[in-house]
């Protein structure tokens, strides 16, 4: 059942997810591909920029029509403002899993970097 309190609910749990997932990238890049930490910030600023314009472009591109509010009805909504939640919803779940598949490459490149020495 979709309500208010879930749509905002999911909202913080995906903001959560998203600064798990670039921590998570901090920690791969410093602790395992062991980079100092003046070109991890920078790494990380242009990674997490270019992220955020791809899940950008995803959602604008592909996803944004499904979340349409004028194309949407939910019987458990009754403020019509919480429609535009369901978008935002959608773009900080294409971000999160954007950021997690960044992090998960490095990870996978850490893995191998480490198993060449």
């Amino acid at each position: 059942m979709i309500n208010e309190a879930t749509l905002i609910i999911l909202l913080v749990v995906l903001m959560m997810m998203n600064f798990f997932s670039v921590g998570y990238l901090f920690f791969v890049l410093i602790d395992k591909i062991q980079m100092s930490k003046i070109k991890t910030t920078f790494y990380i600023t242009f990674q997490t920029v270019f992220t955020f314009l791809l899940a950008l472009a995803i959602y604008h591109f592909f996803l944004s029509r499904f979340t349409d509010p004028a194309h949407l009805d939910f019987p458990n909504l009754r403020d019509y403002s919480f429609y535009y939640v369901v978008g935002w919803n959608v773009f900080f779940a294409v971000l999160a899993i954007l950021y997690i598949a960044n992090a998960v490459i490095h990870h996978i490149y850490a893995k191998k970097k480490e198993a060449a020495f």
